[in-house]
């Protein structure tokens, strides 16, 4: 198997596939699971991307539950089967008031832990859940305890059921499934503010930035805009009388 390097964009991406690159050699050499941290939506796509360039076939995302933003990657070595992934959920349970994201996002944080060890921060629970790397959670278990003023007590737990993050949901039609139009659209924006917006580097198509209004847009894609959160195209139903397309777009309004 060749590991090569294939001309990345930026110092950031460079390093990730680096990284990538050597989970897929070690798996290789040692012949069992190896995981890369948690990945953001848009490190997901690059790492995917980098294990099909040195044909590693078996190249797996999981984050603790089915529609986890945030996801640890595995290469899987052939004939094992069922990696169990080093993930722990905490429960924060309190009496009080629970928790916001950028209050448990900053206390983290000054207790010196990595983003990438964090995986989704679930408040839309009761209690709020974290997803984290196995590693780190004897440390939290003992250690985190307060965010912001709010104290609480963390516990292993199971996962549970994982409400759909709050969203709105409409259908409506578009000329054609460019993403200009379904993000003028989704967003309830003017075409030709949304165009420019594209233009100008505000707009990623699964993750990743794109400055192409022409774009093509396909069913269960997800179109992020800069300042104005993220939409899902969920649907493409049928033609209208004057030949436009039927989607249903979900927008998202609140964060994982």
């Amino acid at each position: 198997m060749t590991f090569k390097n294939n001309q990345p964009q930026g110092e950031e991406e460079k390093i990730l596939i680096a990284r990538i690159l050597d989970a897929a050699r070690l798996c290789e050499k040692r012949n069992c699971p190896i995981y890369t941290d948690f990945l953001s939506p848009a490190q997901q796509m690059i790492a995917l991307k980098t294990a099909r360039s040195v044909g590693f076939l078996d190249f797996q995302l999981w984050g603790g539950y089915e529609n986890a933003e945030r996801k640890m990657g595995v290469f899987i070595p052939n004939r094992f089967i069922n990696p169990k992934y080093p993930i722990t959920v905490l429960a924060l349970k309190t009496r009080g008031e629970y928790p916001v994201h950028p209050e448990i996002l900053g206390a983290l944080t000054g207790l010196g832990i990595r983003r990438e060890k964090i995986g989704d921060i679930l408040t839309g629970t009761e209690p709020p859940k974290l997803i984290c790397d196995t590693s780190i959670a004897p440390f939290l278990l003992e250690n985190f305890t307060k965010a912001g003023r709010k104290a609480f007590r963390p516990e292993e737990c199971e996962i549970g059921e994982i409400p759909e993050a709050e969203h709105e949901e409409k259908t409506v039609t578009v000329p054609s499934l460019r993403l200009d139009c379904v993000a003028a659209e989704g967003f309830g924006m003017a075409r030709t503010k949304m165009t420019e917006l594209i233009k100008k580097g505000g707009a990623s198509l699964n993750w990743i930035e794109t400055d192409s209004p022409s774009a093509s847009v396909e069913q269960g894609d997800v179109i992020s805009l800069r300042g104005h959160g993220r939409i899902v195209l969920s649907e493409i139903g049928g033609h209208s009388r004057k030949d436009r397309i039927f989607i249903t777009v979900k927008k998202y309004t609140t964060r994982k």
